[in-house]
């Protein structure tokens, strides 16, 4: 009797402790909040992104004149997409709702004195060069991709054109901007109209390989293909255009 009631009173001694392993369990899952996405940062919910900036501004100063000005709703930095594929060594910022404002300088030929007509040399070099921008080559970015994007050039007194489009592209390697969708360069009482626009600061120089529209105070042009200063002056011949 007395091996029996021990063997018993051992075995309610392990049930008991067994009991309180699952009371204990079970009060501790009660005090750890549920998930839910809410308790998920922002962050947390886009596993490809990397960096990211609300309210974004930028400016860069060089030999004490402005030389280009950034602003946008919001920057981030992840990786590069190729339709539904991504690039892990590749990364890609992105700015949305951007306006970048780009300061140019008039360089006079030698011997000859600046003209006052606003088409005297304007250059915008070095505009994205290493120590200009953001420090986007120590993140190793492939591309900038602004949308939608207004880019407002200035000469040394005041602003002279206006581009905006739904999105576009900075190509770093080649110093130049590609413009797509809704395209619209405004500049004086002249206005070009089209789907696709490159635009080269340094030549102060713009290139369209698409159907545009060009009004002019005079006349309005309509053709497939317009090299041009950014004052919108025609610098080559329209091809299979119109002049009415």
């Amino acid at each position: 009797m007395n091996k029996r009631a021990l063997s018993l009173l051992i075995l309610l001694i392990l049930i008991s402790g067994i009991f309180c392993l699952i009371l204990i369990y079970c009060l501790h899952n009660s005090s750890v909040p549920e998930y839910s996405p809410k308790n998920i940062s922002r962050y947390r919910q886009h596993p490809g992104l990397r960096h990211e900036i609300r309210g974004f501004k930028f400016n860069s100063v060089q030999e004490g004149k402005r030389n280009i000005s950034i602003k946008a709703d919001r920057f981030s930095i992840g990786k590069k997409k190729l339709g539904f594929l991504s690039f892990g060594l590749m990364n890609e910022a992105k700015f949305e709702n951007a306006v970048i404002h780009i300061y140019g300088r008039s360089k006079p030929k030698a011997g000859d004195r600046v003209s006052e007509s606003r088409d005297n040399g304007l250059t915008f070099k070095n505009v994205f060069s290493k120590d200009a921008l953001p420090s986007f080559q120590t993140k190793k970015i492939s591309s900038v991709v602004m949308e939608p994007v207004s880019v407002v050039l200035h000469d040394e007194q005041t602003s002279v054109t206006r581009i905006s489009a739904d999105s576009a592209i900075l190509d770093l390697s080649h110093s130049c901007i590609l413009f797509k969708g809704n395209v619209r360069v405004v500049s004086g009482d002249s206005i070009l109209t089209t789907s696709r626009l490159n635009l080269f600061p340094e030549g102060a120089a713009i290139r369209c390989d698409r159907h545009f529209i060009l009004k002019t105070p005079e006349k309005q042009f309509e053709g497939k293909r317009l090299v041009s200063d950014i004052f919108l002056n025609p610098a080559s011949s329209i091809k299979t255009g119109q002049r009415f």
